[in-house]
């Protein structure tokens, strides 16, 4: 019965001379040792007295190397060996000489695949909003593509960073304390090169009449847990960029911050000149805002905002938690910024969220009350004023949405720093989200959909140029773009000297620690 099908392959040996098999240099997940050969006709009666590892006489290589059958397939099929690994492009172009016989039906390489990319930190599988399908970004399936790149920056102005054990030191860049008012900064003086968190903790009044106190929130460090928490080290929970650097830019201390630190941490995180500061080495290709306040975005927030964008970063914002109309809160509702809304685990939009059409995206940022609260866990601090001991906790708000979109851009940037810019990168989130799987959310209120990191880093390796850019209204500097416009750009005098009380806290929402301290 072998000479049977040795008859029907015997004259492919000479299709298959052009192309030599070797130990070429390619990426050995993306090759195979393997065909796919269904034969026409009698295939089956021809092919079934054949046994594993039989050599083919008759179907050679040009070093004259034969094929080995390794099993039936499918009717009249078979599986085939090569003599060693192939590129999957030269394996196709093997099999394309052998469907060309009139004796083969069809040939394919029997290519390679892989689980998904499953971290092995113990806590992975409380991040439900990695991988569920309802409100799931689909990180497993977008590690596949890329995993991240140490030359790519997050700049996150937040209240600073205190260290973790599930933070890794060598990625976390010196970054500056912005916060120009000694009394907000709480750390004994304004600005400095420290951007460590010394905590934001108030007492009843002291924000002002009538608001109560509140425990330090160690808001930096757990939208940085979100971002960069080292992942697959065997400990805590898994961030969405395994070797981005972050940049900590200290903007938010006791009581908020003022909108003028704020501009100038955007100018400086983007590497541009501000007054009375050394220009920032190593400027963010991410700038990661996930703070809010009340008004319209001012002359200043949007300048910034523009210049940092001409220079080539993304300015990533989130839409607040106020429950409000989101043109009334800024920066979200300033041009040239990706805002991010939020959506419960069942993909319903969040009870807290601010919505309106300023929103390109949502992300999943929980919702609920206690102990059902299905938040996002991140890293966290249990001290309630000062930094005592390393915890995780489940935080629910649009804070961490921002940071899920932050993170998978910077990973984009890591798979195609050189096609990419930011108004191809929005454009690209805007058009790769999920839909919302019920009518509480539609593009007027919440975005264009639920953020899907698999779909964008498929988009944003695929001729991204040509298929999402260059946007309309290109600027000729540093690459920015301008982008969709979404609030007024009007001066507000009285907005610039705002402070932006809480405004760390009101882009999250804490609900419990699991280590069973009280927060």
């Amino acid at each position: 019965m072998l000479n049977n099908i040795l008859a029907v392959v015997f004259s492919l040996c000479i299709g298959l001379a052009g192309y030599p098999v070797s130990a070429a240099d390619f990426d050995p997940r993306a090759s195979t040792r393997q065909l796919i050969v269904r034969l026409k006709d009698d295939g089956l009666r021809r092919i079934q007295a054949v046994r594993r590892n039989d050599a083919i006489s008759d179907l050679r290589l040009p070093d004259g190397r034969p094929l080995s059958f390794v099993r039936h397939f499918n009717r009249n099929g078979m599986v085939v060996r090569l003599p060693a690994d192939v590129s999957l492009e030269e394996a196709e172009r093997i099999a394309e000489q052998l469907a060309e016989n009139p004796s083969v039906a069809s040939a394919q390489p029997d290519k390679r695949v892989y689980p998904a990319l499953l971290p092995i930190d113990p806590e992975f599988p409380g991040q439900w909003h990695l991988f569920e399908d309802t409100a799931g970004i689909h990180m497993p399936v977008a590690w596949d593509q890329e995993t991240g790149s140490g030359s790519v920056v997050i700049a996150q102005l937040d209240t600073g960073i205190i260290p973790h054990a599930d933070l890794n030191p060598a990625r976390i860049l010196a970054g500056y304390d912005l916060i120009s008012d000694a009394v907000t900064a709480n750390d004994g003086d304004g600005r400095d090169p420290d951007s460590s968190d010394p905590g934001d903790a108030t007492v009843d009044d002291e924000c002002g009449v009538g608001v109560p106190g509140e425990d330090s929130s160690w808001h930096g460090l757990a939208v940085a847990g979100v971002m960069v928490a080292e992942s697959n080290n065997a400990a805590d929970i898994a961030g969405i960029d395994f070797a981005a650097r972050l940049l900590p830019v200290r903007v938010l201390g006791k009581c908020g911050g003022a909108i003028s630190d704020v501009v100038d941490a955007i100018r400086w995180s983007a590497g541009l000149p501000v007054a009375g500061v050394p220009i920032n080495p190593v400027p963010a290709k991410v700038i990661n805002v996930s703070l809010s306040g009340v008004g319209s975005c001012s002359f200043e927030e949007q300048g910034a905002i523009n210049d940092a964008v001409n220079a080539g970063a993304v300015v990533v914002v989130a839409a607040g938690n106020e429950a409000i109309d989101v043109a009334t809160i800024s920066p979200a509702n300033c041009d040239n910024v990706v805002t991010v809304g939020a959506v419960g685990r069942d993909g319903r939009r969040a009870s807290y969220m601010n919505t309106g059409e300023e929103i390109d995206l949502s992300g999943p940022g929980g919702d609920g009350d206690a102990p059902n609260a299905n938040g996002i866990l991140t890293l966290f601090n249990i001290g309630s004023t000062v930094p005592v001991a390393d915890t995780l906790a489940e935080i629910q708000g649009t804070s961490f949405t921002t940071a899920q979109v932050s993170a998978v851009v910077a990973l984009m940037w890591a798979a195609n720093g050189t096609e990419l810019n930011p108004g191809i990168i929005q454009n690209i989130l805007r058009s790769t989200t999920r839909a919302f799987p019920d009518s509480s959310c539609d593009p007027s209120t919440c975005g264009s959909g639920i953020l899907d990191a698999d779909a964008a880093l498929a988009a944003a390796l695929d001729d991204p140029t040509s298929v999402f850019g260059p946007t309309a209204n290109t600027n000729s500097g540093g690459g920015g773009c301008t982008l969709v416009a979404k609030g007024s750009s009007r001066f507000d005098p009285l907005f610039v000297l705002l402070l932006m009380a809480a405004a760390g806290l009101r882009c999250c929402r804490r609900r419990r620690t699991n280590s069973g301290f009280p927060e």
